[in-house]
């Protein structure tokens, strides 16, 4: 992890990524990921974790907002990894739900 409050990963091969192949690639970096819906039309309350936080987008459109660097749309195959402490709020604008991994990363 770098001294940035976050860094990206877009995927970019035409062909969209399988929840499988998305899981498969976190545990071989050793993460334990778990899958969640975010719901339609949705805006998280500011959150801030004190371990790394991975997140990779599997289907829909997911925003991050972090104060002071504003906001980064994410699609699905998209990486983002959250460092420690950093302040952020997730969106979810369009009228389809998103599915996201989440993984913790041992500080």
């Amino acid at each position: 992890m770098s001294l940035t409050p976050f860094e990206i990963m877009r995927w970019e091969d035409k062909a969209l990524p399988s929840l499988d192949f998305l899981v498969r690639m976190l545990e071989r970096e050793g993460l334990q990921a778990v899958q969640s819906e975010l719901p339609p039309k949705t805006h998280s309350p500011e959150i801030k974790f004190i371990q790394p936080v991975v997140r990779v987008v599997v289907s829909g459109k997911v925003q991050y907002s972090f104060p002071g660097y504003g906001v980064i749309e994410l699609e699905p195959g998209d990486i983002l990894e959250i460092s420690p402490g950093v302040l952020h709020d997730v969106i979810v604008e369009s009228h389809q739900p998103a599915l996201v991994l989440e993984a913790t990363r041992p500080a």
